[in-house]
């Protein structure tokens, strides 16, 4: 009650030193060890006005210490702790008060330092003297000179700690209420999302329902339509079948008709030969006949040549019974031939009716085709159609599934998140039960939020201070815990100790090789640099070419530039190069890697295939050069590299399918197959 003095009109009384000082939950316990027996003194501003109120002097029904900050004297400290390892600081840097009380905090906490260890605190006091008092976190206090003061703080003087205690779990709680009216606030938004995802899962179900349905209609129609097409392809061999027999027919009528045009215009040429003839002979019957009345006429004038032309007479009308004849059998052959020719003509017509009714039957079986095939496009549009939604119904269904079940995720995650909560909650409000005697439920079963009464706070702290005090020390298994923590110590500083000097060794370690590899880099650098600078030179007889390091104070992390500059061209990037002057590049700087450090063996894999033959003879060169220590295997399509190979190694196909392996040797020629090599 006197701690209360500005509540009670007691304006000199600023509290107690409880109130005054307060610390973090790590160093409450060694502030309040250093100040023993005064956590709970009074803190006065005036001296004269304390000694003057004696009625508040009779009510003190025990003995009180008060400190009066108007005959303190400033502290006036000057040592420098910063070389000591043990020391963590003095302990006035740890604390926390108003600027108003910052005196009385440095004369009751400004020669008090802060160590490791109380065998630290007697190492140091022998070098400061006895100036200082020493504090370890654990709460033991060393006075500098030959006091040690040991053992868990009494009841009444963890003022402090129980402070510091209060204000800690004041934050947890805030921030648990925050955390639950955030996590309240989720679950109210999951709530609504499960409900909106309810309604959509029924709507989904009844568009799966309804789909479902469409689906075996839709079924039921291609199965009548896999029928029709299954019939229809049963039928397409007959009518194919008929149609080729058709199309026999035609081509064998065409072919007849042909055959009977040829035969009739071979008739007709030899009918019109015949008349030819015919007109010929006629014309020459005319003429005997003309000739005859000649002869008659000149009869009796010629009665010497009678016998004569009396045999010539019987000579011509045996070739006139001939002529005639001739006439007779070239006339029935006529009449033969327009008999054919109309029987012919008949036939045609026949055939015509037949090529006219068979195409008929083709172009309505064509038609029919047609049909068919229009029927079965439009019938496979359909099911492609019914597939092609079937797939994005079941793509839509598939997608609703999956947030439905990130959703069942999230809400388990939450409801865990909860159940966690609950359990910390709960423990929370046993911890606060055991240790503070406040049942929360019963305390906060009607809380309201609203505007903050801190007189009243300020009364119930009070009361809270005085519950604290009569609590006594709740902790009995405190110095057995501190032993466990003491062990735990040692044992984590050991590991941090040789987790330190492994650190240190492994970067002792990495610093040597950093460095070997440096110099040993820069070695074969600038080795393999003059190596490629002479190389170029002798595969493009001349020109210049260098690489260099992007950043020479790092050469282990940099990249490598590579300048060439054949000879007659100006100094440009590697891509503008051409594929034979790349390759050039690229077989130069790869020959002075290796004339670095050369190996017994080298494989080439068609290194030449880009090179001219001009180009092609240098690279030979430099293989030659190497060829002196090392071997070397080279896959090639080239003859000039091939040229000057020891042994060549091929592989034929001198029967179709099977391949036999060749050798050469040019030393001594030897084949593997009696057949030439081509």
């Amino acid at each position: 009650e006197a701690g209360r003095g500005g509540e009670s009109g007691h304006d000199y009384i600023e509290g107690i030193v409880a109130d005054v000082i307060s610390a973090d939950a790590e160093y409450a316990e060694a502030v309040e060890a250093v100040l023993e027996g005064m956590t709970d003194a009074l803190v006065v501003n005036s001296t004269r006005a304390f000694l003057a109120d004696s009625a508040l002097q009779k009510k003190l029904k025990s003995r009180v210490g008060v400190i009066c900050t108007d005959r303190l004297e400033p502290l006036v400290d000057s040592g420098d702790l910063s070389g000591f390892a043990s020391v963590k600081g003095r302990l006035i840097e740890f604390v926390g008060y108003d600027s108003k009380y910052a005196q009385l905090a440095w004369n009751l906490l400004g020669h008090v330092v802060l160590v490791d260890s109380i065998e630290a605190a007697i190492e140091l006091s022998s070098q400061l003297g006895g100036t200082y008092r020493f504090v370890t976190t654990a709460g033991e206090v060393f006075d500098g000179k030959s006091i040690i003061h040991l053992g868990p703080v009494g009841a009444a003087e963890g003022l402090i700690s129980r402070k510091s205690r209060i204000h800690q779990l004041q934050v947890e709680l805030a921030t648990l209420s925050e955390r639950i009216g955030s996590i309240e606030r989720q679950l109210d938004e999951n709530n609504q999302q499960n409900e909106h995802l309810g309604k959509l899962c029924t709507d989904l179900r009844t568009a799966v329902y309804e789909a479902n349905t469409e689906k075996v209609n839709t079924e039921s129609a291609l199965q009548v339509i896999a029928q029709d097409i299954r019939r229809l392809t049963d039928e397409q061999p007959v009518i194919a079948g008929e149609i080729e027999m058709l199309a026999g027919e035609i081509s064998q009528s065409v072919r007849k008709e042909y055959e009977s045009k040829q035969k009739l215009d071979e008739l007709e040429e030899v009918n019109t030969e015949r008349t030819t003839h015919i007109e010929e002979l006629e014309v020459q019957i005319v003429e005997k006949r003309r000739l005859q009345q000649s002869r008659t006429a000149e009869l009796t004038e010629l009665k010497v040549q009678i016998g004569q032309i009396a045999e010539q007479q019987k000579a011509i009308r045996q070739r006139i019974t001939s002529l005639q004849s001739q006439l007779q059998h070239g006339r029935m052959d006529i009449e033969s031939a327009r008999t054919d020719l109309s029987g012919c003509d008949d036939q045609m017509t026949q055939t015509e009716r037949q090529i006219l009714a068979g195409e008929s039957d083709i172009s309505s079986l064509f038609v029919e085709k047609e049909k068919a095939q229009k029927i079965s496009v439009q019938m496979h549009e359909k099911v492609r159609t019914m597939i092609r939604q079937k797939a994005e119904t079941e793509d839509l269904l598939k997608a609703k599934r999956i947030e439905q079940a990130a959703v069942e995720q999230e809400m388990h995650e939450v409801q865990l998140e909860l159940s966690q909560l609950a359990v910390r909650d709960e423990d929370l409000t046993r911890r606060v039960l055991e240790e503070l005697r406040i049942d929360i439920a019963e305390a906060y079963e009607n809380f309201e939020q609203t505007d903050v009464d801190w007189d009243a706070i300020r009364e119930e702290i009070g009361d809270l201070r005085g519950k604290i005090e009569r609590l006594g020390n709740v902790n009995v298994d405190a110095i057995a815990e501190q032993e466990e923590l003491e062990q735990r110590f040692d044992f984590l500083a050991t590991q941090v100790e040789d987790l330190t000097r492994s650190k240190t060794q492994l970067e002792q370690l990495i610093a040597r090789i950093d460095k070997d590899s440096t110099e040993k880099f820069q070695v074969t650098f600038d080795e393999v640099r003059v190596n490629f600078q002479t190389i170029f030179r002798k595969l493009f007889g001349g020109g210049k070419a260098d690489v260099l390091l992007e950043d020479p104070d790092n050469i282990l992390d940099c990249g490598i530039e590579i300048f060439a500059k054949p000879p007659g061209k100006e100094t440009r990037s590697l891509s503008l190069l051409s594929g034979g002057e790349k390759t050039m590049t690229a077989i130069a700087l790869l020959f002075a890697i290796f004339k670095t450090k050369p190996s017994p063996f080298c494989v080439l894999d068609e290194v030449d295939a880009a090179l001219d033959e001009a180009n092609n003879e240098r690279f030979n060169m430099i293989v030659r050069e190497f060829q002196k220590k090392s071997q070397f295997v080279i896959i090639t399509h080239s003859k000039r590299t091939m040229s000057i190979a020891d042994v060549l190694f091929g592989v034929t196909m001198q029967v179709q399918g099977v391949s036999k392996k060749i050798s050469v040797q040019f030393d001594n020629i030897d084949t593997e197959s009696d057949a030439a090599v081509a």
